[in-house]
């Protein structure tokens, strides 16, 4: 661990050495700089002016890759006092109706619905997120599993964004995005195993024209559970070749991280590789990731267990999205019979992009360690 802790710590040193050339020399500012919180009165906000019409909302041209909901200008507020320059509020609701081919019964569940603000301090240089999931999960303390995301974050550094708190964790290309961006209604296993998790602790956001990177060092705790049983040091970097020309020839990325970390004394660690490529109506990715131990969706784990995953898609329309994906996991590679693949077919309908949302999916699961099944799925999200 003495390791990791130098490797980040001349990471941070490196990457701050050379924005120091391209750093603006900013004000110093003393405490009596700051402007005092003010309650806001209504002629203090200003609020969106464009009309709010049902064929604007279907019109709009929306973008696939952000969490930013349909109404999003209109629940977005600037301040003219106090402390804060925006406020931007959210909520997101995910659910699924699932119906398995032996017949057991099923029900609508919704899985999540999501409330918080996001925004920016006055100067526009340091920002702040923060997010509660008010669906009861497992055995979860209600209050522990609650807050998810609550950081806050400076852009001062050209091309970076430094986050304290909170926040979702890039191990893997799958398992580091936001479950309201998933193209299926599931991650894959390894994705939900070995990645999909938050920690908190100070996190480095690099981005370049060719290359971004994600670094940082948190607590190896997840929900809130122990303070400091551990350490962890996750580093994730995408190269991005065809950014000069992606217009022409389609927009790659090849991607890559490493995760290592210890809790209570239970060392892991994590690598992973990814590559994605989206060229006009069509994208395909592909993930393979290999844990010594891991400490993501599943928790605490002290078993050797990889796993790959291939998805493509196509796009007829800007609406209509078809995917196919085999996923093949092994859940404990000293032991013999426990892999298990997963064959999904899905149909996305964006009716208002990722803020209302149809899904589709079959799944034919073919496992080692229990029956074989096959499962629909349906789906629907809504982001405001």
């Amino acid at each position: 661990m003495k390791k990791i802790f130098l490797a980040l710590i001349l990471f941070f040193n490196f990457s701050f050495a050379l924005a120091v050339e391209e750093l603006q020399e900013a004000p110093i500012l003393l405490e009596g700089d700051f402007e005092k919180p003010v309650l806001l009165e209504p002629e203090d906000i200003e609020k969106p002016k464009s009309p709010l019409t049902l064929k604007g909302l279907v019109e709009k041209d929306y973008d696939l890759n952000s969490t930013d909901g349909f109404l999003r200008e209109h629940l977005t507020y600037k301040y003219k006092k106090g402390i804060l320059d925006s406020t931007s509020l959210q909520f997101r609701m995910k659910g699924n109706f699932d119906q398995s081919f032996s017949g057991d019964g099923s029900k609508y569940n919704v899985n999540q619905v999501i409330v918080g603000a996001e925004g920016y301090f006055k100067g526009k240089k340091e920002l702040y997120n923060v997010l509660f999931d008010f669906i009861p999960h497992g055995n979860e303390n209600y209050l522990q599993q609650m807050v998810l995301d609550a950081w806050v974050g400076t852009k001062r550094i050209p091309n970076h964004l430094l986050m304290f708190g909170s926040s979702r964790l890039n191990v893997g290309m799958e398992g580091g995005n936001s479950t309201f961006l998933l193209p299926f209604a599931t991650r894959s296993q390894s994705a939900r195993t070995i990645g999909n998790a938050r920690k908190t602790g100070v996190r480095l956001q690099g981005d370049y024209k060719y290359i971004d990177y994600d670094l940082g060092g948190y607590s190896s705790d997840q929900k809130y559970h122990e303070f400091m049983p551990g350490v962890e040091g996750d580093l994730w970097v995408n190269l991005k070749p065809l950014a000069n020309v992606k217009d022409k020839y389609g927009d790659l990325k090849l991607g890559g991280g490493i995760q290592a970390g210890e809790r209570n004394s239970t060392d892991y660690f994590t690598a992973s590789t990814a590559i994605r490529y989206d060229y006009k109506k069509m994208w395909f990715m592909a993930e393979y990731q290999n844990a010594d131990g891991s400490n993501g969706g599943d928790g605490l784990v002290n078993k050797k267990r990889d796993g790959y995953n291939l998805t493509l898609a196509y796009r007829p329309t800007k609406k209509l999205e078809f995917l196919l994906r085999y996923d093949d996991f092994d859940y404990d590679k000293k032991i013999k019979d426990t892999n298990q693949k997963e064959y999904t077919a899905g149909m996305n309908y964006y009716i208002l992009g990722q803020g209302l949302r149809l899904i589709f999916n079959y799944v034919f699961c073919q496992s080692d360690i229990v029956k074989d099944s096959h499962k629909l799925i349906f789906g629907t999200q809504i982001i405001l």
